[in-house]
């Protein structure tokens, strides 16, 4: 027996208030949903999205590219708002009738608001601007502020609008943007393990040009923020980020973990000792990184005691004693 799934949907209205009277539709024969038979799971549709759907559908097939499939486009999102195709479909009306983008950005930042999780709008926003600039218009990537920061204001860790902050600062260059690092600076104020600040950051301050000057000065603040939370692994991540990036000696940074990990005194961050067991190997000092591995996986991180273990397997053949 073929199950039964009912898809439900939000702002429903009676048929006779669903087609704008400026639009005439009558010339169109709807696409029927769910005429292929057996179906597994059949999904029951209500009439406003099969009608919607039925001439979205037959206007796609035959390419028509006019008002009244635009606004057919517009009742079709706001049905089922993650559609891909009707957004694809939707900019490409806009191209042909080439119509104001700006507007349309506009209308956007209302479904972006209303759907949170929906990455096609981030997608849609990046073709539109993209097409804004390939006519040669001038586009200020500030505009787009104001939705981007009110979406992470709601969560800041929204993965989809920080990949579409990433592009933005990318496409325009904003790598040495004061308001851009004002921002996350913010961010992290308000969070200091916020890691998609952090990953932001790095992605700012070093996907552009950089001279010592900004390395060290990061460095600074990163120490500075691990001072406050010594136990937050996303500043320690950036941290070693950065010795990774620009091929830096981890052994600068002995004295520094030694501020939070000392097997001779109190530890108060697992990273630190972490990272000082790397520095011993790093020069050669088997017998304290292999001290630190065993203290890792007895006391200060036994959850990854396998792990750490695993280094320290690692350390004694490199000094030949497996």
């Amino acid at each position: 027996m073929s199950g039964i799934k009912y898809h439900h949907f939000p702002h429903f209205r009676p048929l006779s208030q669903l087609i704008d009277m400026s639009f005439s539709f009558e010339d169109v024969v709807p696409v029927s949903l769910n005429d292929s038979e057996p179906q597994v799971c059949q999904i029951l549709y209500n009439e406003e999205y099969k009608l919607t759907m039925g001439i979205l559908l037959a206007l796609m097939k035959q390419g028509e590219y006019s008002e009244r499939a635009l606004y057919i486009t517009e009742k079709g999102i706001e049905l089922l708002a993650s559609h891909y195709t009707i957004w694809v479909y939707r900019y490409r009306i806009l191209r042909e009738l080439k119509k104001d983008l700006i507007a349309e950005l506009d209308w956007c930042e209302q479904i972006a608001l209303e759907h949170e999780k929906n990455y096609q709008i981030w997608n849609y926003r990046q073709l539109i601007i993209g097409e804004i600039v390939s006519r040669g218009d001038k586009f200020e990537a500030h505009r787009e502020y104001p939705i981007i920061n009110a979406m992470l204001e709601s969560d800041t860790k929204n993965h989809h609008v920080w990949s579409y902050r990433k592009w933005l600062v990318e496409k325009f260059e904003l790598f040495d943007n004061v308001k851009e690092t004002q921002f996350i600076d913010n961010c992290l104020l308000l969070d200091l393990r916020n890691n998609s600040a952090w990953t932001h950051r790095f992605f700012v301050k070093f996907g552009g040009k950089v001279d010592d000057k900004v390395i060290g000065s990061e460095l600074e603040y990163t120490k500075a923020l691990i001072r406050q939370s010594p136990q937050n692994p996303s500043s320690w991540n950036y941290l070693i980020g950065i010795y990774e990036k620009f091929d830096r000696k981890f052994g600068d940074l002995k004295d520094f973990c030694l501020e939070f990990a000392s097997l001779d005194s109190t530890v108060t961050s697992s990273f630190a000792l972490e990272l000082l067991a790397r520095i011993y190997v790093e020069q050669e000092k088997y017998d304290e990184s292999i001290k630190v591995y065993g203290a890792l996986a007895e006391k200060y991180d036994p959850i990854r005691r396998n792990y750490w273990k695993y280094q320290t397997q690692k350390v004694k053949r490199s000094e030949g004693i497996v």
